[in-house]
């Protein structure tokens, strides 16, 4: 399989690895791995094989391909999930700008998720409220577009998986 394609295994497997890089999964993380695997569509036993497989440092292959559609719809998830837990912090910003990188995610495709989120909010937010939802998700986006570019610099070659941008 080619290094850029993409999977629901390997997108598991990056985001698991992420939040294990400390040794322990809080309670916030192991919410967003489980709303993961639901966007993703794992099956029940793929969570356990693919952290089991972590653990043991096994690199799982296969799964199925995630197009451009499904990985957007995913990240969108996973940033709205992020944004909308009270207390988030900086380690779950880092799950969603890796997935950002993971997915290739440029800047017009990001803001185009923005704007879909904001929109949504804007339907379900009084409006006295949504002033502070408005601002609150500008910093969230900054705060992960910071982080995308702390992971460029961190991770092989600028990349998830070892390429060459």
């Amino acid at each position: 399989m080619p290094d850029d394609v993409v999977t629901d295994i390997s997108a598991f497997q990056g985001v698991v690895s992420i939040v294990l890089r400390d040794g322990e999964i809080t309670r916030e993380e192991k919410r967003l791995v489980i709303k993961l695997a639901s966007l993703l569509g794992l099956d029940e036993n793929d969570p356990k094989r693919i952290y089991d497989a972590i653990v043991t440092g096994e690199k799982l292959d296969g799964g199925r391909v995630l197009d451009k559609t499904e990985q957007l719809r995913v990240y969108s998830g996973m940033f709205q999930t992020a944004y909308l837990n009270a207390s988030i912090s900086e380690d779950e910003y880092f799950v969603v700008a890796y997935l950002r990188l993971m997915f290739q995610i440029d800047d017009d495709e990001n803001d185009a998720v923005i704007n879909a989120i904001h929109d949504e909010l804007e339907e379900h937010v009084e409006k006295n409220v949504f002033q502070v939802v408005e601002k609150g998700l500008d910093q969230a986006k900054d705060v992960v577009d910071g982080l995308v570019n702390r992971l460029r610099s961190i991770l092989p070659e600028g990349g998830q998986k070892g390429e060459q941008d």
